[in-house]
């Protein structure tokens, strides 16, 4: 009896092995459709990398619903226009052997709408071959478009099926030089809902309002490090966008000898979010800004130039900062970094206006080591009996706010934030609505450590 139910038990685990087998490799289990959708999350060399896991790999790749190109200044492969399995054996860079690769991969690819194509050079190609990759991802139906054009010899020109495609809903272009890809006059692209442009010069003879006005659907906007010829015919960028509801200017590039002739003319009803970063520029909203809720200004000033009066060009500097917020007169949330902060006590007589709805007050630091909040009327008390024309917080115990410090970091590696008194009661009176005041402390600079 006992060997037979030794038998049976034996049996039994055989078959619980048996059954155990297949689920080793779940994910092989998986069909084709989801196997793909799992690779569009990888770059596209990675995913041709898998083609040597076993033989339902080997094609598995072209499947993909997104391309993604990079090609570094330092590349860690060598490209070769043949089988993928050896495309990672040898170390070097070669641009020529980097679009015969490309193009031997959108040859083999299965003809099927994209997603999403990303093409990233950090070297200069061919004119040609970069339009060619653009023309590939608008005849495929491309939905997020990423190009970050490099080209010596030639700008490189988009082509009208992009520019009239009804598919695209994200299209960001990025010169890596200037003139690289050439600004198109006009767009027309119905569902497009992100627009991000980069190291972009406008004027006269490739802007006439119409590339974003193109674009109806329009709801985020990113200028980043775009400016205006200067001595040009184009004195004012006009930005019409009925729906949008982001806008992002990031660096403006104009010289400073163009500010007072140049600026940026926005007229979004619907604009939720602002944000504006680097040196100042002369941005004007049509009718006001009723429907912005939230606003973050980071804005910086040259001060080791020795060219021009640097207390002079602090001074027109927060003299044009302080119109820029008088705009933002319905503004929910406004933060405002310490270099801006720095700018505004430039002007020794800032005149209050009200922020009728603010409610949150917060200053931001640039690599934050922690973050007090205060409520407004401590910030009051301390404004009134302050002895000095600087306030300083540095969240200490004796202050008795609200810290919040990222864990392991000791107390010691926080920089104290010193605000201006005048400053300070400016931004009280302008916000009766006002509830509290947040502080990123920053963290101490390796300098202020070693000194």
């Amino acid at each position: 009896m006992e060997s037979n139910d030794r038998k049976k038990m034996k049996m039994i685990r055989n078959e619980q092995k048996v059954e155990e087998k297949p689920d080793l490799d779940r994910l092989s289990c998986l069909p084709d459709s989801i196997l793909s959708h799992i690779l569009s999350f990888i770059d596209t060399i990675s995913a041709i990398k898998t083609s040597i896991l076993s033989k339902r790999y080997r094609f598995l790749w072209n499947l993909s619903p997104t391309l993604d190109f990079k090609l570094l200044r330092f590349s860690p492969y060598r490209f070769r226009p043949c089988y993928p399995h050896d495309l990672f054996d040898q170390k070097g860079l070669n641009v020529l052997s980097f679009e015969a690769h490309v193009n031997h991969v959108l040859q083999c690819r299965e003809h099927s709408s994209l997603t999403m194509f990303r093409l990233s050079l950090h070297v200069p190609a061919g004119s040609e071959f970069i339009r060619n990759c653009i023309d590939y991802a608008a005849r495929h139906k491309v939905q997020h478009l990423r190009i970050r054009g490099y080209t010596k010899r030639g700008s490189v020109v988009l082509p009208r099926m992009l520019l009239v495609s009804t598919s695209l809903t994200i299209l960001h272009l990025n010169n890596a030089v200037c003139s690289s890809i050439e600004l198109p006059k006009s767009l027309s692209l119905p569902n497009l809902k992100i627009l991000r442009l980069k190291n972009f010069e406008f004027s006269d003879s490739n802007y006439n309002g119409e590339v974003f006005s193109g674009c109806p659907s329009l709801e985020t906007l990113i200028l980043n490090k775009c400016w205006i010829r200067p001595a040009d015919k184009l004195k004012t960028l006009s930005v019409n966008c009925l729906n949008l509801k982001n806008l992002e200017i990031k660096y403006w590039r104009s010289p400073w000898r163009c500010f007072v002739e140049q600026s940026i003319c926005v007229n979004a009803p619907a604009l939720d979010f602002f944000k504006f970063q680097g040196h100042i520029a002369k941005v004007k909203f049509r009718d006001g800004s009723p429907c912005v809720n939230k606003a973050w200004i980071d804005l910086c000033c040259p001060t080791a130039c020795t060219s021009f009066d640097v207390n002079g060009r602090m001074a027109s500097t927060s003299e044009s900062l302080i119109d820029m917020i008088r705009q933002l007169w319905n503004v929910k949330s406004l933060s405002l970094s310490l270099r801006t902060i720095e700018v505004m006590s430039a002007s020794p007589c800032l005149r209050p206006f009200m922020f009728e709805n603010l409610r949150f007050l917060r200053f931001t630091a640039e690599e934050k080591h922690g973050e007090m909040t205060i409520p407004i009327d401590k910030v009051m008390q301390l404004t009134k009996s302050a002895t000095s024309d600087t306030l300083v917080f540095d969240g200490s115990k004796e202050q008795k706010y609200i810290l919040k410090c990222s864990k392991g970091k000791p107390k010691k590696a926080a920089s104290p934030v010193a605000v201006s008194i005048h400053v300070l009661s400016f931004l009280l009176e302008s916000s009766p609505c006002a509830e509290f005041l947040s502080i990123e402390i920053p963290k101490v600079q390796s300098d202020e450590m070693t000194g």
